[in-house]
C-alpha cells in the first residue's frame, strides 16, 4: 500500500495513470464494436439493402407524375409533402443489424430540418430521445448513423417544410441503403475516435486526475489533524 502511495505522490504519476487507463478502456470497446459487426456479419445480420422507396409506408407524402425533368432521370421517384409532417416508415427491421441509412435526394424547395426516429422495442412509440440527424456528404447524399443497439423500426422524417408550402423530393436511385458498404467503418476506423470523441479522452481523464488529487489531498488533511 505504501508503495503503492510512493507511486502516485510522483508528479504527472496520477494524470499519467488515468490517461492510460482511458486509452485502456477505449481500445477495449473498439475492439468489442469490431468484434460484434465480425459476429453479424458471420451470422446474415449485418448486410448491405437497399431497400425500394415502395415498401416505405408514407405519410403527408404523395408519389407525384415525373416531370421533363425527372423523367430523363432513371430509377429515380418523385414525393410531394402533403402537410407539415411527412414520414417514411419502416416497421420492421428486426430481423438485421443495423448501422446506417442513407440516400441521395434532390428537393425542389427549402427542406429545413431532417431527422431518423429509430424504436428498440415492438410497439415502441417514436421519441425524440431516439433520433439521430444526418450528415450532408455532398451531391445531395444524406447518411445517418444509428447508436449500437436493437433496432426494431424505422422512421424518416425527409424534410420539414414551412407552414402552407410543399417540398418535392426527387430520390435517385428509387431506394433507401440500410448498411452501404462504404458508410460502414474500416477495422483501423472503430479505434479512431470523432473530433468529440478526441476532446473527451482529453478532458475527462484530466478532471478524473484532479478530483483523484482533490481527494487524496483531503484525506491526507483528515489524518494530520487526527493525529
Amino acid at each position: 500500500m505504501k508503495k503503492l502511495q510512493r507511486r502516485f505522490s510522483r508528479r504527472g504519476a496520477l494524470p499519467l495513470t488515468c490517461y492510460l487507463l482511458a486509452l485502456v478502456l477505449w481500445l477495449a470497446q473498439g475492439a468489442l464494436h469490431w468484434g460484434g459487426d465480425a459476429l453479424a456479419r458471420r451470422a446474415g445480420a449485418l448486410y448491405e439493402a437497399g431497400i425500394p422507396l415502395s415498401d416505405w409506408q408514407l405519410a403527408g407524402l404523395t408519389q407525384t407524375a415525373a416531370t421533363p425533368e425527372t423523367a430523363v432521370l432513371e430509377d429515380s421517384v418523385t414525393l410531394t409533402t402533403t402537410d407539415g409532417d411527412p414520414q417514411m416508415i419502416l416497421e420492421d427491421v428486426s430481423g438485421m443489424t443495423v448501422r446506417t441509412l442513407s440516400y441521395t435526394v434532390e428537393f425542389d424547395g427549402d427542406a429545413r430540418e431532417m431527422c431518423l426516429y429509430y424504436t428498440t422495442k415492438v410497439g415502441e412509440p417514436y421519441s425524440q430521445d431516439r433520433r439521430v440527424f444526418p450528415q450532408a456528404l455532398g451531391g445531395g447524399r444524406y447518411l445517418y448513423t444509428l447508436p449500437r443497439t436493437s433496432i426494431v423500426a424505422l422512421r424518416l422524417d425527409p424534410c420539414s417544410p414551412d407552414a402552407n408550402k410543399t417540398v418535392g423530393l426527387t430520390f435517385r436511385p428509387a431506394s433507401i441503403t440500410l448498411n452501404g458498404a462504404d458508410t460502414l467503418p474500416a477495422a483501423w476506423e472503430y479505434f479512431v475516435p470523432s473530433w468529440y470523441q478526441a476532446f473527451c479522452l482529453v478532458l475527462y481523464p484530466a478532471l478524473a486526475a484532479a478530483a483523484l488529487s482533490w481527494l487524496r489531498a483531503c484525506v491526507c488533511a483528515l489524518r494530520r489533524r487526527g493525529r
